[in-house]
């Protein structure tokens, strides 16, 4: 779990050894699992598109992606630009109560009984739903209009660069060195993992575990 530090709770000890990643110049392992709010804040999402169809009516905005592909990031940032928003997320084997909210934010549709999802849908505001399974033919037929986005089809060089230079700044504890991804070390993970951002993440995280200075990090 990552420990996010206050400005109060930075204050050096004597001996600053004894404070994870000081050695690297940073407050914690930059790609370690992040509080929901900050994944939200660090996304890298062009919402514009995303919110000039949520403005259309009876509007329902699909993400479709494997775990690990940046689904819930997306929601969390749409979540974001919108203060009277509501999300429930689904875990496996449970049904958590379903709050109120314009628009209204399902993640893990494909988890939700049929019969609650129906009701759901037919819900009088706009939809955003998190989920592996493509639900375009029901939504239509209920008269919604549904617009279906590949979750991490875009994650490219550029994208994925940005991603990490994010997460390392956040995690930046002063000014100075601090580690640096190259675009070399970029493409192999690329290579590597493809558009699965949790699997590079953990990659990174791996990598960043064992270095002894502020350097640039090879695979």
């Amino acid at each position: 779990m990552v420990q996010l530090l206050t400005a109060a709770s930075t204050q050096r000890p004597a001996n600053q050894l004894t404070l994870p990643f000081v050695h690297l110049n940073l407050r914690f392992n930059p790609f370690g699992e992040l509080p929901l709010k900050y994944r939200a804040q660090l996304a890298v999402i062009d919402t514009a598109p995303l919110l000039e169809h949520l403005a259309r009516p009876r509007a329902v905005l699909q993400l479709i992606g494997e775990k690990g592909h940046g689904k819930t990031t997306h929601l969390l940032a749409l979540k974001d630009c919108f203060s009277a928003a509501g999300y429930v997320h689904f875990p496996e084997g449970k049904r958590p109560p379903v709050p109120e909210g314009n628009p209204l934010i399902l993640d893990e549709a494909q988890r939700i009984p049929w019969w609650q999802r129906r009701q759901l849908f037919q819900r009088p505001v706009p939809l955003i739903l998190g989920t592996h399974r493509d639900f375009t033919r029901q939504l239509q037929r209920m008269g919604r209009d549904v617009k279906t986005v590949q979750a991490g089809d875009k994650t490219d060089r550029q994208q994925l660069d940005k991603i990490v230079r994010q997460r390392i700044e956040f995690a930046r504890r002063d000014p100075g060195p601090v580690p640096t991804v190259p675009l070399a070390t970029i493409d192999q993970l690329l290579d590597q993992h493809g558009d699965d951002i949790r699997s590079i993440e953990g990659h990174l995280y791996d990598l960043f575990q064992h270095l002894e200075r502020p350097c640039h990090v090879e695979m």
